[in-house]
């Protein structure tokens, strides 16, 4: 598989190409995530499509379920990460901010866009989208043991204001 793609290629042919990474492969990834124990692989697609008169779109899917530490607990978890992203895609700097106006307000109706004046590094976007889906404090929903504190069993002091409770009428 090449790395490198035209999108405009891509989306002119209607094509899709499917790969799957190692999770360690992606090294601007691999810095904010805790040694992956397990091999855990990255799956991922992209295709180009295009509606008549319609702008020209790459849908790219990331599928993965790297390790992450819980800040909660400070346990490794697996995220499931599955991800799908279109992508307009246009070949000059004009057309790339064509959706921002004076008050560079972008328009929220506009596709998020991708300039491909040049042959694209897939898994560079591919590791984008990755790391654009982790939750920037991972944690569990629910941690599976939580350690107390000291403090969590203490009693509870009576508030001073307690006794204006009972002055009510």
């Amino acid at each position: 598989m090449d790395k490198y793609v035209d999108l405009s290629d891509l989306v002119r042919l209607s094509q899709e190409i499917q790969g799957r990474v190692p999770v360690t492969a992606f090294s601007r990834l691999a810095e904010d995530l805790p040694e992956q124990v397990e091999l855990t692989d990255v799956e991922w697609s992209i295709r180009g499509h295009q509606k008549p008169y319609g702008p020209a779109l790459v849908t790219l899917h990331v599928v993965a379920n790297p390790q992450l530490t819980c800040q909660r607990c400070l346990d490794l978890f697996h995220y499931a990460v599955d991800s799908e992203v279109v992508l307009e895609v246009v070949t000059s700097v004009k057309a790339f901010n064509a959706d921002v106006d004076e008050s560079g307000e972008i328009d929220s109706q506009a596709y998020d866009k991708i300039l491909a004046n040049k042959p694209v590094d897939i898994l560079e976007l591919v590791e984008d989208e990755l790391i654009l889906s982790l939750p920037y404090i991972p944690k569990h929903e629910e941690c599976p043991e939580l350690v107390e504190l000291p403090e969590d069993n203490l009693e509870k002091k009576p508030s001073p204001f307690a006794v204006l409770e009972k002055l009510k009428y």
